[in-house]
């Protein structure tokens, strides 16, 4: 187990952040992390030479705060925010309560703010290994262990082989440029068995973002670790049509394993599931007004390391399967405005709340109008098409 951590902590510091001999880092934990919170301390010492300081939190506010692995006073402002990620136990389903931001935070299913300034310095959030997220994934009566899940998703197989982040920069970029050659906005997703066919637009002035992200100053990190995934902001008023779930996705609190949903203007109209799993998708829907609305697509490229695992539990690495479409809110940092009525005027969906649904990479196809009137192919087979 600490050979684990030790292979964590050195993927978090190499690849989700490049460390550099400048920083100084800040590490939020609760108190149970705070041996893993100094292992990282300490290997970033190896790297800049310079201590952290440590916030312990509680009941998420901060309840001390140290300097760690500093032999002097550290008077400097941190550069790089780590935060170690515990779980909270969920809150009881109650078929159609209106649930509060606090009870949506605890389930996943809490939306961020669609306006958000560009971040001064980069952050990362961690997810910890826990009994409450063993206890998410053991539905079938099989307890998971959320260590070998880790391990098995970011490959950390001993030899410290993990792809460079300067890799990581030049695929983003690569894909981003294949991703920027559509400049159309109405867009097709549809399986060859013809049970998902949805027509929607993405937003005016949108692109393809991805999940590495940037400060003010230029420099890039990696927020959830992962960062091979692109995603872009959908019109509110443009989806049409219907999708089948066939991938598993979490729902207060539920494994919910198959559902279907029919969109028009935008809106889910109507969808089918098992009469429990039912309760769970109408309660969701009632939850505000655009809760509903289809608000960002998000593409992932198929690989082992993320199809082998069916479910994570964990939102942004469950948003990396194939093709994912989420309800409610988009991203801040895929919104092309800097008002949020300017947004909402321009089809931004604005929902307190989200949901993640998993369309997966099989046979789904994703195709994007040209200016010429013509489709062009986006992605098949878990595969961005190449146009460089």
């Amino acid at each position: 187990m600490d050979y684990f951590y030790d292979l964590y902590a050195a993927y978090i510091l190499h690849h989700a952040i490049e460390l550099n001999e400048n920083d100084i880092l800040s590490i939020n934990t609760e108190e149970e992390y705070v041996p893993f919170a100094r292992l990282i301390a300490e290997k970033a010492k190896e790297i800049t030479g310079n201590g952290s300081y440590l916030v312990i939190i509680e009941k998420k506010r901060a309840k001390e705060a140290i300097e760690i692995f500093s032999d002097y006073l550290i008077e400097k402002n941190p550069t790089v925010f780590i935060y170690l990620q515990g779980r909270d136990e969920e809150p009881e389903f109650i078929k159609e309560k209106s649930y509060t931001a606090r009870e949506a935070q605890q389930f996943f299913h809490l939306a961020s703010p669609i306006i958000l300034p560009d971040p001064e310095v980069s952050f990362i959030t961690v997810p910890m290994p826990s009994e409450e997220w063993a206890r998410s994934l053991a539905e079938d009566g099989e307890k998971k262990n959320t260590i070998a899940i880790i391990t098995d998703f970011l490959e950390l197989n001993g030899d410290l082989g993990f792809q460079s982040f300067r890799d990581t920069v030049e695929m983003d970029s690569y894909d981003k440029k294949n991703l920027s050659y559509h400049k159309g906005r109405r867009a097709h997703i549809f399986s060859e068995d013809g049970m998902t066919d949805l027509y929607f637009e993405f937003a005016e002035n949108s692109e393809f973002k991805s999940l590495l992200f940037e400060t003010k100053d230029k420099r890039r990190f990696s927020p959830h670790i992962f960062s091979s995934s692109y995603f872009r902001a959908v019109d509110m008023r443009s989806a049409n049509g219907h999708v089948n779930v066939p991938l598993p996705f979490r729902l207060f609190g539920k494994t919910i394993y198959s559902a279907s949903f029919e969109f028009e203007d935008g809106k889910v109209k109507s969808f089918s599931s098992s009469d429990e799993d039912a309760e769970r998708i109408m309660t969701y829907l009632m939850q505000d007004e655009m809760a509903g609305h289809l608000a960002e697509v998000e593409i992932t490229e198929s690989s082992a390391r993320i199809t082998d695992i069916e479910l994570f539990a964990y939102p942004e690495w469950d948003k990396l399967r194939g093709i994912v479409l989420t309800l409610g809110a988009p991203r801040s940092e895929g919104v092309p405005f800097s008002d949020e009525q300017e947004a909402m005027r321009h089809g931004i969906s604005n929902s307190l709340f989200t949901l993640s649904l998993p369309l997966g990479s099989g046979d789904i196809t994703l195709e994007m109008e040209n200016e010429e009137g013509y489709d062009d192919l986006v992605y098949s087979d878990g595969v961005i098409e190449d146009y460089s």
